[in-house]
Order: structure tokens, then C-alpha cells, then sequence
């Protein structure tokens, strides 16, 4: 196993730990066809991002991750972030970087794996990453469009969202 790819392996534990599980909501059922850009912005992104730059949105209230380029929101994607009502499973909102990429499949428990792996919070070992699968392949666990994970980022379009992402990226969580 390449080193980065067992240090991402145990930041990964942290995020894909065993959250308590979030009070009943109902069960997003979102369309996974390609997105269509949008001509403006909805939200205005801090100072530090250029309005010409490339950068990512996660949106805690929406659970989705958008891909901005520039003024326009290119793509934007249903998610799922960290448990809120516990803080120590919550995405934790502010301005991050990419800070590096792994195709993966990383195993992050044993037996769970995930790909396209983008780390932007090492402290916390927090990245956007596909749903979490087994060996095999197969998903074991559909959920978007609420809070689930253990703070990480999940994206059912993961492998968008990685070839989207370039190191150093803005990522802005709010």
C-alpha cells in the first residue's frame, strides 16, 4: 500500500467511525443524471475567493456539494455531511484546501471502503469521498441529502467531484 494511501486510510477511520445514528428524516431520493450549470451564484463565497477562481461548496443546510467555476455553479450535487447534533461528528464549517487526492478504493473501517478521495481537513481527517462500498463493489450505504457520516463529505457523484478538484482548490464548507 502506497503511503499516502495508508495515511488517508487512517484519517478515514475518524470520518467513517460510528456516528449515533441521526433522528428519522426523510430519505432523499436524488437523481444522479449530469448537472446543469447555473448562471449565477447563490451565495456570496468569502473575500479570499477570487471571482475567477475554480472551488467547491459544500452547503451544510442543503446537503450538497457544488462546483463552481468562476460566477457560475457548473455543477452542483446532492450529499451528505457529519452527524450535527453531535459536535464531534459535524462537518465542521470554514475555508479549506484541497490538500490532496486519492483515487482509491482506501479502506477506511475494515470491510469499507470508499474512492475518489479528497482531503481538505486533516485535523479532523475529513475529505469528500464516494458513498462507502464493500469489497465487491457494492454500496452499503445509499443515504443523501441528510446528515450520516462521522464528518466526512459523501458524494453519490464522486467521481465528478474529483476530477473537478485540483491540490490547493478553495473548498468552502458553510
Amino acid at each position: 500500500m502506497r503511503p499516502f494511501a495508508i495515511f488517508s486510510a487512517l484519517l478515514l477511520v475518524a470520518c467513517m467511525g460510528s456516528p449515533p445514528e441521526p433522528s428519522p428524516a426523510p430519505l432523499l431520493q436524488p437523481t444522479e443524471s449530469a448537472a446543469t450549470p447555473s448562471a449565477t451564484l447563490q451565495v456570496q463565497p468569502p473575500a479570499q475567493i477570487s471571482p475567477s477562481a475554480a472551488w467547491i461548496e459544500v452547503d451544510l443546510a442543503k446537503q450538497s456539494v457544488a462546483l463552481h467555476e468562476g460566477g457560475l455553479v457548473v455543477a452542483e450535487y446532492p450529499a451528505s455531511t457529519g452527524v450535527t447534533s453531535d459536535a464531534r461528528y459535524a462537518t465542521p464549517p470554514g475555508l479549506y484546501h484541497v490538500l490532496s487526492k486519492d483515487k482509491g478504493p482506501v479502506e477506511g473501517a475494515t470491510g469499507v471502503y470508499v474512492s475518489d478521495l479528497i482531503m481538505f481537513d486533516m485535523a479532523n481527517g475529513n475529505g469528500i469521498h464516494s458513498r462507502p462500498f464493500d469489497a465487491n463493489g457494492n454500496i452499503l450505504d445509499t443515504t443523501l441529502g441528510q446528515p450520516t457520516t462521522a464528518g466526512c463529505v459523501r458524494v453519490g457523484e464522486s467521481e465528478s467531484v474529483f476530477k473537478f478538484a485540483r491540490i490547493g482548490m478553495w473548498v468552502w464548507i458553510h
